[in-house]
C-alpha cells in the first residue's frame, strides 16, 4: 500500500471544515487538492469540496439521500451533480464495530469500511457504562489512535488503511494499494475518509 491522501481537521465556530492533501511517499502531506466544509446540525447532511481555500470553486460534494437519516446513503457528486459513487453506514454491525460500504454509481458494494481493532471498538462503545470506572476508562479511550480498514468485498482482502496519525488533533492518512485505488474515482475515497470523522459519531 502507497499514502494516498492526508485529512486535517480544523473546528471553528459554526462549521468543520477538512483539508485533504496528496501525499508524499512518507506519508506527510503534499498538495492540497480539496478544502471540505461541513455545517453544523444540518438537517439534511451536504458536504462540500472546494478546489482550494478561496472556496469560489466547487469540486464535488456528498450529500445524504434523505432527511435525518444517518443510516441511508450518501451520494458523492462532481460540481455538475453527477454521480461519482456512495457509501452507506452498516447500522447493526456498527454497533460493535464502525462498519460502511462503498458502493459504485449502479449501487454495487466495492469495499467494506470497518475499524481495524475490535477490542478498542467495543472498549470505545462500553467502557463508558462501567460504574466509578467509566469516565477514566472514556478519558483513558481519547488516547488511543482508532483506525479503519478497507476490505474487497469480493476477494475479503484488504487493500486500504486509514490511520489516524495524531493523538489530540484529528489529522489521518489514506493508504491504499495501486489497483483499490484505480479502480474508483479519487474523489469517493476523499468524501468517505471525510465522513469517518466528520460522521462517525451520528
Amino acid at each position: 500500500m502507497e499514502p494516498r491522501l492526508v485529512v486535517q481537521q480544523k473546528i471553528t465556530a459554526f462549521v468543520n471544515k477538512y483539508k485533504v492533501f496528496g501525499a508524499n511517499g512518507d506519508g506527510t502531506a503534499a498538495s492540497l487538492v480539496a478544502l471540505a466544509q461541513q455545517k453544523r446540525l444540518a438537517f439534511k447532511e451536504k458536504v462540500m469540496f472546494y478546489t482550494d481555500e478561496k472556496r469560489d470553486k466547487l469540486s464535488f460534494t456528498f450529500r445524504a439521500e434523505k432527511v435525518l437519516d444517518v443510516h441511508g446513503r450518501y451520494f458523492v457528486e462532481d460540481a455538475n451533480g453527477k454521480l461519482l459513487g456512495m457509501f452507506k453506514k452498516e447500522f447493526m454491525s456498527s454497533l460493535v464495530n464502525s462498519t460502511w460500504k462503498i458502493l459504485d454509481i449502479e449501487g454495487n458494494e466495492q469495499y467494506m469500511v470497518r475499524e481495524s481493532n475490535q477490542v478498542i471498538a467495543v472498549l470505545r462503545r462500553f467502557i463508558g457504562q462501567i460504574p466509578i470506572l467509566g469516565d477514566i476508562g472514556e478519558l483513558v479511550m481519547m488516547f488511543f489512535k482508532y483506525h479503519f480498514e478497507f476490505v474487497d468485498v469480493r476477494t475479503g482482502q484488504v487493500v486500504g488503511m486509514y490511520q489516524k496519525t495524531k493523538l489530540i488533533r484529528d489529522h489521518y492518512t489514506l493508504s491504499m494499494t495501486n489497483e483499490a485505488w484505480g479502480s474508483t474515482d479519487w474523489r469517493v475515497f476523499a468524501a468517505m475518509s471525510v465522513a469517518l470523522d466528520a460522521l462517525q459519531s451520528r
